[in-house]
């Protein structure tokens, strides 16, 4: 060891020196390949950036349709129990027909009868209406709900894009 020592000062602060400079050299290509790795990671983050924003509007457009069929589904379910309900009225305004009531002195059965049927006729188209109505109602809040998110999602993908780093903001440092 003590031989591998210059044996004068000057070439001792010569020797520092190139050791230091080939330090710095390699420091310096170590730096400029790192900037060049992280160039070339940003250029496959923009090409693939529409795909994963794509996938993003894919993914929520596909909660909102899940929430408007769940929805929808409920509506249905509870329209389909209340014609089931008018059905089964219908069947028993059915079956209280007889030739019997055609007989004068039952005309008054008659005429209830007729005037139960109608109004489960008017509650029937009544009800129709309203679930017309309901779910029109509820297509229209699951739309506004999916604009007011894809609106949010927007401004916020474009705030992050704003902020984020690009190819040219990274320069490769000159030698």
């Amino acid at each position: 060891m003590p031989e591998d020592l210059p044996k004068t000062f000057e070439r001792c602060a010569e020797m520092l020196k190139q050791k230091l400079l080939s330090y710095q050299n390699q420091a310096d290509v170590y730096y400029n390949s790192c900037l060049t790795e992280f160039q070339d990671q940003l250029k496959l983050l923009e090409k693939e950036l529409p795909y994963v924003s794509q996938l993003a509007v894919d993914s929520l457009l596909k909660e909102h349709k899940q929430k408007l069929s769940y929805s929808t589904g409920q509506i249905r379910h509870r329209f389909n129990k209340q014609l089931e309900n008018w059905e089964s009225m219908k069947a028993v305004h059915k079956n209280q027909l007889r030739p019997s009531l055609g007989r004068p002195d039952n005309l008054v059965h008659l005429d209830a009868l007729c005037q139960e049927e109608i109004k489960r006729q008017k509650d029937q188209a009544d009800g129709i209406h309203l679930n017309t109505q309901m779910l029109q109602n509820c297509a229209a809040e699951c739309a506004q709900n999916f604009v007011s998110a894809l609106a949010a999602f927007t401004e916020k993908l474009l705030l992050e894009l704003d902020e984020s780093v690009t190819i040219d903001d990274v320069q490769v440092a000159s030698k």
